[in-house]
């Protein structure tokens, strides 16, 4: 018998094992963070001491589970909840060598898409050689000794623009041309003599419809094959099995999809807390360590069982309120300093090379003070979360391309003029925002001409 799982595991009060140093830990789920997005975020208990790694008393995990997250999901227009169907299909699929090409061919085209998507090659493909290493440094050399007159000023810029405005259409586009073409390829090795890519279509026989049309009105149904001949009879038959075999094969694609998605999402995560390992503890999250979920037994120790594993990160759980809560949460007089603490992390972490696609007034946690009362001044932490949107600055070995994706990204005001729009509603003069020197000169350089 199969051992599956046929539900979410991620509830509270439920148990689940994970992997750490390569034996199995038990944790008890305390309380979920959702909805979830490209990962489920909970909160874990550890039934064994862990003291060893740092971990003493709850944690948060970030488990990048391409079933139940909800938001990759439904960002990648995968048709309805995952079942235990699906992962079916998925293993039997995968046990042949015809469905193991299929699906590392599938697999080679998303990561493909997601490079040209983003601009750069992430780090899920390939890992820089010694002799790529030494021609990026030459080139980044170069790039920084060259005349500003030399390289139009703001190229990246313009160019990303229009991707930005593109790209969500065409990597839908994309996508189903995809699974059409290797359909395609798959039922022409078969020997199959019609080919229906992701059972989006149906064979309709117009004659025998419009001999059934005249029966309907004149009410003679008493032969739902009449006008059709035996051999129109199978091949109906073959039809109903091909959409069948199709939805199979796009459920199979789905799942590839998501299982890049997720792996990409996850190695993002974790570079950029690598990135700002000095300040862990202080502005983002300290990581305790790197885990995964397995998948069910009868897939491990097989070349197929990436596909069923589910990696997770292992960090600090910050007690606080998200900033946007900022009103409800604390006094007046703290908003401005809170919220330009925040903007000030951000561009700390900016420096860093790392800079987040994603970033909004819900990734920061406000920690306050216990001694906080009316009189005193108001003291407060603050931590940033969620980076599996990140780009890093060595990706874009030119300066101008750097600096120019940070002006289109501008994750100053994401911050700063979100929140004080927010707290204008509530009471006028709540919080000013003011451009930092840095970001008036991208400002200046970039976006002037573009507002």
């Amino acid at each position: 018998m199969i051992d599956e799982v046929t539900k979410c595991p991620y509830v509270a009060g439920n148990k689940i094992t994970l992997q750490l140093d390569g034996r199995p830990v038990q944790a008890t789920v305390v309380k979920t963070f959702e909805p979830w997005t490209n990962s489920c975020a909970m909160v874990l208990s550890f039934d064994s001491d862990l003291s060893a790694l740092g971990i003493k008393g709850n944690v948060v995990l970030k488990i990048y589970d391409r079933r139940f997250s909800t938001q990759l999901r439904c960002f990648s227009k995968v048709t309805g909840p995952w079942t235990p169907e699906i992962e079916r299909d998925l293993y039997q699929s995968l046990c042949s060598d015809e469905g193991m090409e299929f699906a590392i061919e599938y697999e080679r085209v998303r990561i493909k898409e997601i490079e040209e998507g983003w601009g750069f090659i992430p780090t899920i493909i390939e890992e820089d050689t010694g002799d790529e290493q030494d021609e990026q440094n030459t080139h980044e050399q170069e790039g920084t000794k060259e005349n500003d007159d030399d390289k139009p000023r703001g190229t990246f810029f313009k160019l990303s623009i229009i991707a930005t405005k593109l790209f969500s259409p065409l990597f839908h586009a994309y996508k189903m041309a995809s699974r059409g073409l290797f359909c395609a390829i798959r039922f022409c090795r078969s020997g199959a003599t019609a080919v229906l890519p992701w059972g989006c279509h149906k064979i309709i026989d117009i004659e025998t419809q419009e001999i059934d049309r005249n029966d309907e009105i004149s009410g003679n149904n008493s032969n739902k094959n009449h006008g059709t001949t035996g051999e129109q009879q199978t091949n109906s038959l073959d039809a109903g099995e091909s959409e069948d075999e199709e939805s199979e094969w796009d459920h199979i694609c789905d799942e590839v999809d998501l299982d890049v998605s997720k792996k990409f999402f996850y190695q993002s995560e974790t570079e950029a807390y690598e990135m700002l390992k000095d300040l862990q503890g202080i502005h983002v999250p300290r990581v305790f360590a790197h885990t995964k979920i397995l998948g069910p037994k009868y897939t491990q120790d097989q070349p197929i069982s990436r596909y069923f594993e589910h990696p997770g990160i292992l960090m600090e759980h910050i007690e606080g309120f998200p900033l946007h809560e900022i009103a409800e949460n604390a006094p007046k007089k703290a908003w401005q300093p809170v919220i330009d603490k925040a903007i000030e992390i951000v561009n700390d972490i900016m420096r860093h090379g790392v800079l987040n696609d994603d970033v909004n007034v819900r990734c920061f946690i406000v920690q306050p003070d216990p001694s906080n009362d009316a009189e005193s001044e108001y003291k407060f932490e603050l931590a940033m979360i969620d980076f599996s949107h990140a780009r890093f600055r060595r990706q874009y070995p030119p300066e101008e391309d750097w600096r120019a994706c940070e002006a289109l990204k501008d994750v100053e005001g994401a911050i700063g003029q979100v929140m004080e729009m927010k707290l204008k509603e509530i009471c006028e003069g709540g919080y000013v925002y003011k451009r930092t020197p840095y970001w008036q000169a991208l400002y200046d350089d970039y976006r002037r001409e573009h507002c």
